[in-house]
């Protein structure tokens, strides 16, 4: 009992080396398929636009559920089409957790809608093996389109020789309280990443 009074300061302090240790761990090892905490972007601009089947889609109704947005063309050549085909890897696994369609959505809106027409999306979506039950292909008009995709920062100009987009490439995730929580871009545009991200967005 004596040896322990004299030797109290060093016992406290291998406890409390043992207490941060784990800790440590619990942060770079157990902790290691969670990842960084999701930052909160701001509010999901609100919007109504209608699906290839003419059915309107409604941001503001989407509460509850984690959406992916992403702005595109069907007559891209160039980065649209591997971000769909990742989208629709995104998709698969989702499907696989038994989520997409009833707590995870893709919301896919054209920049183009006046020549992607709801029957062209349609095409576009069979060629991506999209499920409609949660990928829904967005259009509105060329004025609705312009200030929606203003309000999430994307950015895109028509070039009058070619008739394509420049055009931001960018995925956003949307969490169950409409907040924006992360945008994908270049090489964070990974289908098992993002698959992750929404699984983890489901279970906070």
């Amino acid at each position: 009992m004596e040896a322990l009074k004299k030797n109290w300061y060093k016992v406290t302090m291998m406890a409390v080396s043992v207490v941060l240790l784990a800790a440590i761990a619990y942060v770079y090892f157990g902790n290691k398929d969670e990842g960084p905490p999701f930052q909160n972007l701001g509010p999901a601009s609100p919007f109504t636009l209608t699906d290839t089947t003419g059915e309107q889609v409604m941001m503001e109704a989407s509460y509850g559920k984690v959406k992916l947005l992403y702005f595109f063309f069907a007559n891209c050549p160039d980065v649209c089409p591997p971000t769909s085909h990742m989208l629709s890897r995104v998709q698969d696994r989702l499907k696989e957790e038994g989520v997409f369609g009833t707590d995870a959505f893709i919301y896919q809106v054209t920049i183009d809608p006046e020549r992607d027409t709801a029957e062209n999306l349609a095409k576009y979506a069979s060629n991506m093996n999209a499920d409609a039950a949660g990928w829904k292909f967005l259009r509105g008009s060329v004025e609705e389109t312009k200030e929606i995709a203003g309000d999430y920062g994307i950015m895109y100009q028509e070039d009058e020789q070619t008739g394509f987009f420049i055009h931001s490439n960018t995925v956003i995730l949307i969490d169950e309280d409409n907040q924006i929580r992360k945008r994908y871009n270049a090489d964070d545009l990974d289908d098992e990443l993002i698959a992750k991200d929404v699984k983890r967005l489901l279970k906070s």
